[in-house]
């Protein structure tokens, strides 16, 4: 098992409530993670596994590159923000790659994992009651589940736009 601490280097204040706009797309390399109903149980794994395959791939891990995970009950997607190569090349029909670009609504939330489905559900909410529809939704750990405990929960919720 792997314990690195993969918390994120992200000032809370920056991204808490706040709207964003991506003119310029990120890219993300994709892994399916196991999940016990929303806790990751394989997460640093699968970041050193998204890494090792981007990297074989001729993708570069991005410094400080932004961890995303995608929610479920038993299984899930973890995402590893990489740099594509200059070219339009293979990385446009690889399925391991997610273009992100657009607006963003974020909120930190302190909650576990396991119980912030009312923090989603209010975020929502909330969304929808000033007319903004929802692509998908993305989660970054600020607080990685090694560090839980020393530092306490802080996810970073992130609404892709429509």
């Amino acid at each position: 098992m792997i314990e690195r601490c993969h918390c994120q280097r992200i000032n809370p204040e920056d991204w808490h409530e706040k709207e964003r706009f991506w003119e310029t797309p990120r890219f993300f390399y994709r892994v399916t993670t196991r999940m016990a109903f929303h806790q990751p149980i394989s997460y640093h794994e699968d970041i050193v596994i998204a890494m090792a395959e981007a990297g074989s791939k001729g993708y570069i891990i991005k410094k400080d590159a932004m961890i995303l995970l995608k929610s479920g009950l038993f299984r899930g997607e973890l995402y590893v923000e990489i740099q594509t190569p200059r070219d339009e090349g293979p990385w446009e029909k690889d399925p391991s790659c997610l273009r992100l670009q657009g607006r963003f609504y974020s909120r930190v939330v302190q909650a576990p994992l396991m119980q912030m489905g009312k923090d989603i559900d209010k975020l929502t909410r909330h969304l929808k009651k000033n007319g903004k529809k929802i692509k998908d939704l993305y989660l970054c750990l600020i607080t990685c589940p090694s560090c839980v405990r020393e530092k306490g929960n802080q996810t970073l919720v992130i609404a892709h736009l429509a």
